[in-house]
């Protein structure tokens, strides 16, 4: 049901975002305003990130399968890598744009219609940011919070245009292609982080730090030792297992007992953790 509601949330913020950067996009093309054009395709990116939530709250209901046995939570990385392809071509047009006004210096043609466009649009933006953040809060969830923190560097995005459009219609028709170059490298650090964080998930680097995990594993008493902790997956749903050490004494059925209580120790302790293998051995030294 949760999981719904915040679906819902989502797919209206998808379509405002949508609108707004199609609104953006037809102003630049039919003004010939670079930063307008590069403000459409920063919208554009808001756009993404609703749908990258959307395939990852999909593939977080489908439960694991034969082909699937550690669930379908990578086809949210899969959106993610084809969402940075697109923002690397939304740069490069971007770019490549603004450098040839830059050389060919052309004014865009702004009229009251201009300021009036991205001022509603920068209206829109800051209504879905509240919005937003509201249900984030009554349906706790973190994804949504996440999702309007990005809208807000839109809404930044959108009042930088509308200074450098301000600016142009004073005489100084340079700070267009400028800004556009501007959003160019907000959208490029966007692109940057997606890459770092769909890399580190589908390289299986480690996301939770193996001292943290040693830590609460010694916190009961009758453990010895642990080691091979290896965690990997992405920040809100990890896989972990490792080697935990009780006396070789032990009875197999008490020793089974307590590695559950390790992992529902871990489990509450790391929320964020789906899945938990834990492997019972003696010490070394009663090998």
């Amino acid at each position: 049901m949760r999981q719904r509601e915040v679906g819902s949330v989502l797919l209206k913020v998808l379509a405002l975002n949508l609108a707004v950067a199609l609104a953006k996009l037809a102003l630049g093309y039919s003004t010939g305003a670079v930063s307008v054009i590069s403000d459409g395709f920063h919208s554009l990116t808001d756009s993404a990130s609703n749908v990258m939530g959307l395939v990852g709250l999909r593939a977080a209901r489908k439960p694991p399968d034969d082909d699937h046995p550690y669930g379908h939570r990578k086809f949210e990385t899969l959106a993610a890598a084809g969402i940075f392809v697109f923002l690397l071509l939304a740069v490069v047009e971007i770019t490549r744009g603004a450098l040839r006004r830059i050389a060919e210096p052309a004014p865009p043609e702004l009229s009251a219609v201009t300021f009036a466009v991205m001022i509603a649009t920068l209206l829109v933006n800051l209504w879905v940011v509240r919005y937003e953040r509201a249900q984030a809060r009554t349906l706790k969830s973190e994804l949504l919070l996440a999702d309007s923190v990005h809208t807000r560097s839109d809404v930044f995005a959108t009042i930088g245009v509308l200074i450098s459009l301000t600016a142009v219609a004073m005489g100084y028709p340079l700070l267009d292609p400028i800004g556009g170059v501007a959003i160019a490298i907000l959208i490029g650090r966007t692109s940057y982080e997606i890459a770092r964080d769909t890399s580190g998930i589908l390289s299986d680097r480690v996301v939770i730090g193996e001292d943290d995990i040693r830590d609460v594993v010694m916190s009961i008493p009758q453990v010895i030792g642990c080691h091979h902790i290896r965690t990997r997956g992405s920040m809100d749903h990890v896989f972990l297992d490792l080697h935990v050490w009780f006396p070789a004494s032990m009875a197999l059925r008490e020793a089974h007992a307590l590695s559950h209580d390790v992992k529902d120790l871990l489990m509450e302790r790391f929320p964020q953790i789906g899945d938990a293998i834990i492997h019972i051995e003696p010490p070394p030294a009663e090998r």
